[in-house]
């Protein structure tokens, strides 16, 4: 069973002949994209898992975490370089006056955060409202000719799109999107459609052809507990995420939900909306449940994903790093993919590259994946 057979089999609930592995930022198209790699510790590690991982082939799609606002609306005014980090300066055009932004990235990490949201106020979110809504010119089907050579075993057409809720919450800060939770829920709830609708017009072009086989959709930890009540998570994300993966399954496409934090008390609801699988279960302190507890609670309903957490990864001990890997054999054996919470988030030092070689050797040895290989190149030589 090659790489992209044993993931989409298992997210779809078939039989797998052993745990799907993937390490997110570590997945190449091609050997010749690998090289390119200028991390050598890096390099070596995705070397060494190329033939047991599949690759995203992401689908062009359309959007943002501001309203979905049309993106020929939003222009780069300024970007500049400041202590390792790049801070851009950015413009929203409105029939009811201009919005900016300043946004943050760490050049290392790729981490990022607001200086400064475009929404603060009442005023703001009018304006930004008023934007009418354009579907952007460049969208269309993708064009299923346009793969690199060994996609058939290893390639995954991917689209993604943001939780309609998060298209809301990410233009101003967090605090005042809680409190318009509470207080104008209304206005929240219009939002959140008014973002639903958006991201479903762009799903209608981007899936209309069926190439899209898998769609990534993220972020609900902005209403997840403590941040939000379940009254807020019914209103908010549950009945509009169902509705965005019932249009995914219509195309024949699977659905993977992304959501940290605290999730022992969502789980049953992403269940009940649908998805296919999510993304990550993180054991306290990062989370609020086990691995084996959450294959407990789910039961074969839904694909987990989990869950080596970054810091263990990048900040443990290989000893660590085993029990992690163990830890997330514990419980029922069906239905869940090995993976980080995180991808690679420092630069690979010799810790990460111990840590992932015995992440590796853990998952051969339960997995026995490493026979298995040898038999499928054996069979694929002979």
């Amino acid at each position: 069973m090659n790489p992209r057979e044993r993931y989409l089999r298992c997210v779809r609930g078939e039989r797998v002949d052993c745990v799907p592995l993937f390490l997110e930022g570590l997945s190449y198209s091609s050997r010749e994209e690998l090289a390119q790699e200028p991390d050598a510790l890096k390099r070596d590690v995705a070397e060494r898992l190329f033939d047991y991982m599949h690759y995203w082939h992401l689908a062009r799609g359309a959007g943002n975490r501001y309203l979905m606002t049309p993106g020929h609306r939003i222009r780069t005014v300024h970007t500049e370089e400041r202590g390792g980090n790049i801070i851009t300066t950015r413009e929203i055009d409105t029939p009811k006056g201009p919005l900016s932004s300043v946004v943050g990235q760490n050049k290392q990490s790729r981490t990022t955060w607001h200086i400064k949201h475009p929404v603060q106020s009442l005023e703001d979110i009018a304006k930004i409202r008023s934007v009418p809504w354009e579907r952007p010119e460049h969208l269309a089907p993708p064009d299923p000719r346009e793969v690199p050579a060994g996609f058939a075993g290893r390639g995954i057409w991917r689209g993604g799109v943001s939780s309609p809720m998060v298209c809301v919450a990410g233009m101003m800060p967090r605090e005042y999107f809680l409190e318009l939770c509470l207080l104008e829920p209304a206005l929240i709830g219009d939002l959140t459609e008014i973002c639903l609708e958006r991201i479903l017009d762009v799903l209608g072009v981007v899936l209309s052809n069926r190439v899209v086989e898998y769609v990534w959709m993220g972020g609900s930890e902005w209403l997840t507990p403590p941040m939000g009540s379940p009254a807020m998570y019914e209103a908010f994300v549950q009945k509009q995420e169902e509705r965005i993966i019932r249009r995914v399954h219509e195309a024949g496409a699977v659905c993977h939900v992304h959501c940290h934090g605290n999730v022992r008390a969502i789980l049953e609801r992403v269940v009940e909306r649908g998805a296919d699988f999510f993304e990550p279960v993180e054991p306290p302190p990062d989370g609020d449940i086990t691995f084996a507890e959450a294959k407990a609670q789910v039961g074969g309903r839904m694909t987990l994903g989990g869950n080596i957490e970054a810091r263990v990864l990048e900040k443990g001990s290989a000893d660590e790093v085993e029990q992690a890997v163990r830890a997330a054999y514990e419980g029922p054996a069906d239905r869940w993919v090995l993976r980080n919470s995180a991808g690679p988030i420092c630069a690979f030092d010799e810790r990460m590259h111990r840590n992932y070689h015995r992440l590796i050797d853990v998952w051969e040895a339960l997995s026995g994946a490493g026979a298995q290989a040898d038999a499928a190149l054996a069979s694929a030589t002979a």
